[in-house]
């Protein structure tokens, strides 16, 4: 008969034994399992098949998710990482491209002096219509403004008054400016003669554009005959000379004032107070119009601005009487670069050929020397105050001189430029000593006067 094995495995004598099986510690979980096996002995030497312990594997959420992961495709990471490194290339270069095609640039400070002036010294400048280009002259504009102030009156007074008004006489005839005495004549179309109160001084003709200036001119008698429509006058003084064609004068406004008969009287303190106002709005107006002729390329002196007033016939109104006052502003205007340079000249010993721009000072004054006819006279004044010469840089000719080049022949070459303060130079591109051959590609840029 056949032997039962199972049958003589015999169970040994104690207490079951409970064997742990090791935990297994998750981020997400804890397990913790036992089997519990009987019949087993710490000591027996030999098991039988239902004596082998089985192990129990825990899996934690943490394990699955890793071999998610593994199992993902690994193709997408690297190729993004490709492409940020091309790209960070691709812009190291575009950034060495653009240092390396720069332009070489020289930054220059200009030099400068300080003048000071306690109008010791005196500065002459004649009409430019009568000096030579490079000589100090000052040119004239003209204006004129009239205003009006209404007064009372008590009866009236008689009266004989002149016309007066606005002339603008043209040279056609001559390159040289033309000289016109006081009480030179005027004639209208209808045969009234009319007189310039002072010397005149027409400017030349310059090719086929006639020399002009504007004048006042003053009836020879009295009379509203004299009250001249706009229209052409001629100067009888020229009749028998070929200036008689050439030399004329037009006006564009009526003549006005021209009275005999009665007018308003006005008391002889009320006459004055009002002239007095109206003398004051006229050269503050004056003074605002004339310093609008300041530019970059011209410069005034508000202080050697001549204004003269003279009065028009008043007219009567209801309840009294109105005055009239005009103002005539003759203005010296200097070419900037030829004040500088005859400042310069006068401070410096070594600024007769430089190019030099002023900068004034708030307090800077110029004052007449003597009375002078405005546009015929010469102009001898003084300075009072400050300011500071600047010199100009020929950014073309540093330019010429450091084409080609080796970068240590820098400083003496700029040595050799006494319009410049300090300077300094940027060679491109950076691996370069030598600047480059042809002056167009040096920028040369000019840094404005510190204080």
């Amino acid at each position: 008969m056949a032997k039962d094995h199972f049958h003589d495995i015999v169970p040994r004598k104690g207490k079951p034994r409970s064997v742990p099986i090791t935990k297994h510690k998750d981020s997400d979980d804890e397990v913790e399992e036992h089997v519990f096996q009987p019949n087993m002995s710490r000591d027996s030497d030999s098991r039988s098949i239902r004596d082998i312990p089985v192990s129990v594997r825990t899996h934690s959420r943490s394990s699955h998710r890793s071999n998610e992961r593994a199992d993902r495709p690994r193709g997408m990471g690297g190729r993004s990482w490709l492409w940020i490194i091309a790209a960070i290339c691709v812009l190291m270069v575009a950034a060495l491209i653009l240092v390396a095609f720069r332009s070489t640039t020289i930054t220059v400070e200009p030099r400068v002096q300080t003048v000071v002036f306690d109008r010791t010294t005196v500065f002459t400048a004649a009409p430019a219509a009568l000096m030579a280009s490079g000589t100090l002259a000052y040119r004239l504009e003209t204006m004129e403004f009239t205003d009006s102030e209404s007064v009372a009156s008590s009866g009236t007074v008689k009266a004989e008054e002149k016309a007066s008004g606005t002339l603008v006489v043209y040279n056609d005839y001559s390159t040289s400016p033309l000289r016109l005495i006081k009480n030179t004549r005027f004639e209208s179309t209808d045969g009234h003669i009319f007189r310039a109160p002072v010397d005149i001084l027409v400017p030349a003709k310059k090719g086929t554009t006639p020399g002009q200036v504007s004048i006042t001119v003053v009836a020879d008698q009295a009379g509203a005959a004299y009250n001249a429509q706009p229209g052409k006058f001629t100067l009888p003084g020229f009749k028998s000379s070929p200036e008689y064609t050439k030399v004329y004068a037009q006006s564009s406004a009526a003549f006005t004032g021209g009275f005999i008969g009665d007018k308003p009287s006005i008391a002889d303190s009320d006459l004055a107070a009002a002239q007095a106002t109206l003398r004051t709005r006229l050269e503050k107006k004056a003074r605002e119009e004339a310093l609008k002729f300041s530019s970059e390329g011209a410069f005034i002196f508000p202080d050697l601005i001549q204004i003269s007033y003279h009065s028009s016939p008043h007219t009567a109104e209801s309840g009294g009487a109105r005055i009239n006052e005009i103002a005539r502003v003759d203005i010296p205007i200097f070419d900037s670069g030829e004040l500088a340079s005859a400042i310069a000249r006068s401070v410096s010993a070594d600024a007769d050929d430089a190019v030099v721009s002023l900068l004034p000072g708030e307090d800077l004054a110029a004052f007449a020397q003597a009375v002078f006819r405005p546009g015929i006279d010469p102009l001898q004044f003084t300075l009072s105050g400050g300011g500071r010469i600047a010199w100009e840089v020929d950014e073309q000719a540093l330019a010429q001189a450091l084409a080609g080049r080796d970068q240590d022949a820098f400083k003496s070459i700029v040595a050799g430029f006494s319009s410049i303060q300090t300077a300094r130079a940027r060679i491109e591109p950076f691996w370069s000593s030598v600047f480059p051959a042809d002056a167009a590609d040096i920028k040369v840029r000019t840094e404005e006067p510190s204080e």
